[in-house]
């Protein structure tokens, strides 16, 4: 299966280091105007919101604790320009009434001048290196015009391995986030050419050196990285992709910090999902929960993987939050998620309620958690259910208990042993029935 990539040659701006960053804007035609800025940790965007006064000046304060990284600064309407953010203040400067990479500019922003600086002359290098490469071909040995050729073109690539060298001395986030660019570049040659050789170099940079904390923070980057690094495992790989692809994730983390670990983790787990690779994720999780029992994550979609991970026979299932403990008569429980706006939902229950009887002699403990939003459609609704445990936190599918159980759809019954243990997950009451009347 193949997926959407993200692939850029990054040819925008970029930019440094304290509690608070603030971002100004400075553009007197733009007065009057909503302003907005976008920055990043992973896949997750935070954005802030500022009025253009009028004289043409808006502010913001990057409140994350020494935030150095890409940022996006939009006038709906008028554009936007993307910008490093790692220094105490950065200021922009439009004078147009369109905000882009031609009308900015960033006066006193080191970072960002820098970035400008490294993408010019990168940008300048490889076009007179393919101008004179061109002309190799095109006049015969000897020429006098081949003669004037190598040298300039030995120039140039001197001019190329300087500008290398000074790239990789300089400590600046505009540095590490080439760097990181530079990664994606090769990375997504080598998966167009399903490279088996870059795929093994590309694998060592991944698990030992990149420079995931600037990755971290880049914006855009950070999901074509992640994308691409399985989608060449997919291509490049060999019989074993899979197990290849969760051990060099399960490697790489080992090296992460928080919240990058996280973030990485969570990246990597819905890229198996978009491509199938199902061999992939369990391998993956099992690593994680070999090495970090009980873990779980604050990122909604990574812990909705880990409870499917979870909800397979013999694993244990995670506690019911808001379910009273009691010390009642029973020996299974039954989980039924539900929406009662849901017509489908509806139906099942009718079903439910008339299994009801044949549950709770059987010893089974009924417990229904609703996706309701509002409390006055619940209460009416969860007044018809003639058992006792009824529950809903009002956050529909994102409560948490929708979200450890990995329940994205209602109607969903779970089935579990006393001691939690899973027994069973249905999507309708005759299939519980079955279960529950020994046929199957």
């Amino acid at each position: 299966m193949r997926v959407l990539r993200f692939f850029v040659y990054v040819t925008f701006w970029i930019g440094c280091h304290l509690s608070a960053q603030e971002v100004q804007l400075q553009a007197p035609a733009l007065a009057g105007k909503e302003a907005k800025l976008y920055y990043f940790s992973g896949a997750k965007v935070d954005s802030l919101h500022s009025a253009v006064d009028a004289s043409g000046k808006a502010a913001f304060t990057i409140l994350a604790k020494d935030y150095r990284g890409m940022a996006a600064l939009v006038v709906p309407g008028a554009g936007g320009v993307e910008l490093v953010v790692a220094e105490p203040s950065v200021t922009v400067e439009c004078i147009s009434n369109q905000l882009n990479t031609e009308m900015a500019t960033f006066p006193d922003s080191t970072e960002n001048s820098f970035l400008k600086h490294i993408f010019t002359n990168q940008s300048r290098y490889m076009q007179q290196q393919a101008w004179l490469q061109a002309g190799n071909g095109l006049f015969d040995a000897g020429s006098p015009v081949l003669l004037a050729i190598q040298p300039e073109l030995e120039k140039v690539e001197t001019s190329m391995q300087a500008l290398d060298k000074e790239i990789a001395a300089s400590k600046l986030y505009a540095a590490r986030y080439f760097r990181v660019s530079d990664y994606l570049n090769r990375l997504f040659a080598a998966e167009q050419r399903s490279d088996k050789a870059a795929l093994a170099s590309l694998r060592r940079e991944m698990e030992e050196e990149l420079d995931i904390v600037a990755l971290y923070t880049s914006g855009q980057l950070w999901n074509a990285v992640v994308n691409l690094y399985l989608s060449l495992f997919n291509r490049a790989g060999n019989d074993d992709k899979q197990q290849q692809y969760a051990s060099s994730v399960l490697t790489t983390l080992q090296r992460l910090p928080a919240p990058c670990y996280e973030a990485f983790l969570a990246g990597c787990i819905t890229e198996t999902e978009r491509f199938g690779w199902r061999e992939a994720q369990d391998s993956i999780l099992s690593g994680i929960f070999a090495r970090h029992p009980g873990f779980s994550s604050s990122i909604t979609g990574l812990q909705r993987s880990i409870g499917a991970y979870l909800v397979k026979e013999g694993k244990s299932m995670p506690p019911v939050l808001g379910l009273e403990a009691t010390g009642g008569d029973y020996n299974k429980m039954l989980l039924v998620f539900y929406d009662s706006d849901c017509n489908v939902c509806v139906n099942e229950m009718y079903r439910l309620i008339a299994l009801y009887p044949v549950l709770h002699d059987g010893g089974v403990r009924v417990v229904s958690i609703s996706a309701d939003t509002d409390s006055k459609r619940y209460e009416a609704y969860s007044r018809k259910l003639p058992w006792k445990d009824k529950l809903c936190d009002f956050e529909g599918f994102s409560g948490d208990n929708f979200a450890n159980y990995n329940v994205i759809g209602t109607p969903c019954f779970v089935l579990l042993e006393r001691d939690n243990q899973l027994s069973g997950m249905f999507y309708s009451v005759a299939e519980l029935e079955e279960k529950i009347r020994g046929k199957n």
